[in-house]
Parts: structure tokens; C-alpha cells; sequence
């Protein structure tokens, strides 16, 4: 979307909202005051362009990938830690609350912001002068989806919330500051109504310099993934509270998300989205759908757009921080071997779990396996760069260690960035970056929707409502275009295998944290040691494969405890405003 560019924060008057004690500037700032700002149609779309551009999105120096089960990030202190060992406290957010090193916008307080900005923008924007009628109201629906966005990022990390509506100054402090929590429920009613309402307004697709705004399909997505949260175990099952959950049962939730989902599909369908199928080649397909950041991109629902560095709105380092050593990388957010495993194998036409003590897979354990590993991980041999990944220590006849290794290893040329696993991701690469010059020549868009996750959410929510067939199908949509063989089973295998897929299809783009959570599996899937794999190569290029437990300093001997499902209100928060309660366990 190149018309979508960062607006300086000095052309507009910016607002409180984080529990709202920073009030609204009226003052004319340094180039534009706000009487020429609603004056302005031209600045008036540039407003709402820098309301797209404050949404956050996953390449944080510490991914969300590294605090759940799927990777280890190296280097430790970026967040991660108040997760994988159970430390999280209403003053120790971690990751939850912004992306440490360069800002993802994701923190309470950012988020907020750009809620207020939409509220401001909604105020002002029907006394402004904007003579184009049809246009001002498809602005008003791309900034109420914006706002209902922003919103749902907050409660899927901490339930209930305010709901506000409208901004505050000087003249209503007071109110701001005495407002409180809207329950879980609340919350939900809301944003599904909004998104039903916008859905009747917004286009469906969009061309030109007009790419990547808000559309009808993207709010119909986003509405099925609220739907599908919402029908799960977390915040239905035993719940503690009406801020993170239902009070009561409702039999339909789950036929509401199965509604949802095939009606985001179907219009996505209509509106010819499909899922990305450029390439005879399974593995080139999934690549592409994440560095194909262009309108010819056919399953983007919504993403966070970037343009190249050389254009100053490249939004991540993802390449210099998660290169592979040998690549002059830093290795980053480093795969585990839990989920290098979990990719199936293919057997004479049969996927299979991977087995370390099935001699074949042992002796090769990167052949054959499901496509999405190799479009996802970088593995000991795997090509990259014109190059073999060499992560594997030399030892002499006996496996005695000789302190030498591949460039990918600790006894590279700088053994501070090598792999804490054995591992680097491949999943968003770009192969042409090279290491240390900073310099994204490529655009790079961060999938917030995509359509590949609503058929998994179809498959899910048709499980819940007994129609297994459907499920099948839906989730076979999904391994078809993956290259790999389709599910044949039932009850409760079936419903693991949708569980299973959501894991490999969906792999680092942030779905895991919140997946494990609502299923309330965390315990299962957080609570235990994590490794990586430690390959020796002897003097005849023969290789072996030993797991190795990460290191407890690191993130070895994870902890997960049950106040984790939710994250703790900011403390400072709280204190602004005493009416702003807590959740269970903080």
C-alpha cells in the first residue's frame, strides 16, 4: 500500500488513552494545526493512513515465537523470560507489552494511542470539510475496523477491557479516569457487531496504491477468529471471572464460529482470494505466501504493510537478526527440536510421526518430510544462500570433539551468534539480504489474516458442532496445497490433527501463544524442558544426531503457571485508575 505512509506525529494533536491521563493538545504543532488538519482532505487521509501505520505486528528482536514452543531466542533479555519460566507480574510484562529492542507498537499504552486517534477521527471526521461523500464513509469503516483491531489485540492478551468510544481531554478527565473494565462478553458483542457493520461498507478487494487498506473480507476474517476464541475452553470452561471469560454457557458458540468462518471464506472466494498455488512446487508456494508482499499476493486478507529500507519503512531486522551465523546473521529466534519433530514424515504416500528410534529417520531426519519444514527451518545441510547450512561439530573416530565445526556452529567465526538449537528459521527470509549492511531492499508485510487460517478455523469450529466430515474437508483444503497427504481420522485423533496442522501451517506467525492458551493446553505444551539437536560429523563425513537439552540459563526448564493464560494489567495502569481490576492470579 504505498499511499499508506507514516504521518510525522507533529501534524496532529495526539491523545491519552492508556487509562487516560495524557490529554488532548489543541494547540497548532510544529507544521499543521488541528483546525487545518480537519480542514484538510488530503491530511485528513494522510491521519487515517498513520492509523495503519501504528499497527504493530511479530518481528520483534524476541519473537512471540519464543514464548511458547517453537523457538529459543539466543540471546535472552528481549522480554521472553516473564514467559517461559512463570514470572509474569502486573510491573514485568516482558514481550507482552512492546517488542524491547526496536518497537513492534504493541504495547498497552501504543495500542491505546491508535484507539484514540481512530476515536478522534470518528468525532471530527462528519464536520470536516470532505466533500466526497462515498470516500469519507469508506474512511469511517477502514478506521472503525482499525479501532476493533487494535481492540481485539488488546483483549486476546488481557480479556475485558474498556470500551471507549470516544476521546477524552481536559474538560472529561475525570470520567477517563474513573472508567472501567467492560466484561469479556461486553467485549466480544462489540467488536462482532462493528465488524458485521463495517463489513456491509468496505469493498473486497482493492488495486493500485490502494492495496492493503481495510476490506469487507478482512473484517469477515477477523470476525471468525474473534468468534472461534470465543467458543473455546478458556473462555467457556470453568471460568474465573466475566473479564476473561462467559459466566454462562451458550451450546451455539461453536456454530457461530463454524458460520463465521465459512462466511469469510465464501466471500473471499467471491471476491477470487485463494490460497497461494503460484508453483507446481508445494515448498516454493508456502515460501512465497510471506515474501510475496505484492496485490498479486491472492491469500492476504490483512497485513501490516512495509515498504524497503531504502524507502525508511522497512518495519524489521528479521533477516540481521535471524540469519544463520555463517550468513552474517545473529541467529535470533532459534527453532526447537519439539517442533522440528512435530513436522510429519512422508512415507510411501503415508505421513507419519517423526521417530528418533525408527533407524531410518535417525540416520536422515530431514528427508522427507512435510514441505512447510523446508520452506520453515533451516537444518544442518539444508541449502541456503548457495550454500549448505553447516551446523555440525567435527570429531575424531571415537566422537571425541576436536573444537571445530561448520561456519553455522559455535566454532564459526563469531560463536556468540550461533544457534542455541542447531536451528535458524527459514519461514519470511529473504535470501538477498546480506548480513551486517542493514539495508531491506525488499517490501515486507506482516499477515495479520490470511485465508489459509480460516479453513483451519472452519475445521475446528465444524469439529465442536459434531460435523467431522466437514472438518476433514476443511483442513484437507490446507494439506492439499501443503503437498502432504489428507486426514482420515476421527474423534479425538481428528481433532488433535487439526490441532497438529494449526501448528505446522501456522508456524511463528503468533497463533501458537494463543492457541495453546484458549485450548488450555499450556500446561501440556509450556511446562517442560525444551531442546535442540547437537550433530557430529566424523573424519568419513558421517553424521550422527543427539538431542540436547537447552541450557537452564537460557530457556531450558520451562514454567508455565495458570495466571499466564492472561496477562497482568499494567501496574501503572492501575494506579492511575484504582477501578481498573486486576485478573486471577496477579
Amino acid at each position: 500500500m504505498k499511499t499508506i505512509k507514516y504521518l510525522l506525529l507533529s501534524l496532529v494533536a495526539l491523545i491519552f488513552v492508556t487509562a487516560c491521563d495524557d490529554m488532548l493538545d489543541k494547540k497548532p504543532l510544529t507544521e499543521v494545526s488541528e483546525e487545518d488538519l480537519w480542514n484538510d482532505p488530503a491530511l485528513i487521509q494522510a491521519y487515517v493512513n498513520s492509523r495503519y501505520n501504528q499497527i504493530g505486528h511479530g518481528w520483534a528482536a524476541g519473537m512471540l515465537s519464543s514464548c511458547v514452543d517453537e523457538t529459543d531466542v539466543v540471546w535472552g533479555s528481549v522480554g521472553c523470560e516473564p514467559f517461559i519460566f512463570g514470572e509474569m507480574s502486573s510491573t514485568n510484562l516482558g514481550r507482552l507489552n512492546g517488542g524491547w529492542w526496536r518497537n513492534d507498537y504493541r504495547s498497552w499504552a501504543t495500542v491505546w494511542s491508535n484507539i484514540s486517534s481512530c476515536n478522534i477521527f470518528l468525532e471530527r471526521i462528519d464536520n470536516a470539510s470532505f466533500q466526497d461523500y462515498n470516500l469519507k464513509e469508506r474512511l469511517k469503516a477502514e478506521v472503525r475496523f482499525l479501532r476493533a483491531f487494535e481492540l481485539n489485540d488488546l483483549v486476546i492478551r488481557w480479556g475485558g477491557v474498556p470500551i471507549i468510544t470516544k476521546s477524552f481531554t481536559v474538560d472529561n478527565v475525570n470520567e477517563a479516569l474513573s472508567l472501567t473494565r467492560a466484561t469479556y462478553k461486553e467485549c466480544v458483542d462489540f467488536l462482532v457487531d462493528e465488524l458485521e457493520q463495517v463489513a456491509l461498507i468496505l469493498p473486497a478487494t482493492y488495486s493500485g496504491d490502494d492495496y492493503g487498506r481495510a476490506t469487507s473480507v478482512a473484517a469477515l476474517a477477523l470476525k471468525a477468529r474473534i468468534l472461534l476464541y470465543a467458543a473455546s475452553p478458556l473462555m467457556n470452561d470453568n471460568v474465573k471471572s466475566p473479564l476473561v471469560g462467559y459466566s454462562t454457557p451458550e451450546p451455539d458458540r461453536w456454530q457461530k464460529a463454524a458460520k463465521a468462518a465459512q462466511a469469510a471464506i465464501d466471500a473471499a472466494i467471491a471476491a477470487k482470494y485463494h490460497l497461494y498455488d503460484s508453483s507446481s512446487d508445494p515448498i516454493e508456494n508456502y515460501k512465497n505466501i510471506f515474501l510475496d508482499a505484492t496485490s498479486a499476493n491472492p491469500e492476504v486478507l490483512f497485513a501490516r504493510m512495509g515498504t524497503s529500507s531504502s524507502m525508511g519503512e522497512s518495519i524489521s531486522d528479521f533477516e540481521q537478526w535471524n540469519f544463520p551465523m555463517g550468513s552474517g546473521g545473529w541467529s535470533g529466534n532459534c527453532p526447537l527440536e519439539e517442533l522440528v519433530e512435530d513436522f510429519e514424515v512422508i512415507e510411501n504416500g503415508v505421513s507419519i510421526k517423526f521417530d528418533w528410534n525408527n533407524p531410518m529417520h535417525a540416520s536422515t531426519p530431514y528427508t522427507n518430510r512435510d514441505p512447510r519444514f523446508y520452506a520453515s527451518i533451516l537444518y544442518d545441510g539444508a541449502p541456503f544462500q548457495n550454500r549448505n547450512i553447516e551446523a555440525y561439530y567435527n570429531v575424531d573416530e571415537s566422537g571425541n570433539y576436536l573444537n571445530s565445526g561448520g561456519i553455522d556452529s559455535k566454532y564459526g567465526a563469531e560463536s556468540w551468534n550461533a544457534s542455541s538449537t542447531g536451528y535458524n528459521m527459514r519461514k519470511f527470509a529473504h535470501e538477498e539480504y546480506v548480513g551486517y549492511s542493514n539495508n531491506y531492499p525488499f517490501n515486507r508485510n506482516w499477515i495479520w489474516l490470511r485465508l489459509g487460517e480460516q479453513y483451519l478455523n472452519l475445521a475446528e469450529a465444524l469439529y465442536h458442532t459434531q460435523d467431522e466430515s466437514g472438518a476433514r474437508n476443511a483442513v484437507n483444503v490446507i494439506r492439499k496445497r501443503a503437498g502432504m497427504p489428507e486426514i482420515t481420522a476421527s474423534g479425538d485423533d481428528l481433532l488433535e490433527a487439526i490441532k497438529h496442522e494449526r501448528r505446522i501451517e501456522l508456524v511463528f506467525e503468533e497463533h501458537r501463544y494463543y492457541d495453546v492458551r484458549r485450548w488450555k493446553e499450556a500446561e501440556k505444551y509450556l511446562d517442560r524442558p525444551v531442546h535442540g539437536i547437537e550433530i557430529k560429523r566424523y573424519p568419513n563425513g558421517h553424521k550422527t544426531y543427539e538431542i540436547s537439552p537447552l541450557k537452564q540459563s537460557v530457556s531450558g526448564n520451562r514454567k508455565f503457571v495458570e495466571k499466564l493464560y492472561w496477562g497482568a494489567i499494567p501496574q501503572s495502569e492501575i494506579d492511575k485508575n484504582p477501578n481498573i481490576a486486576q485478573n486471577p492470579g496477579y
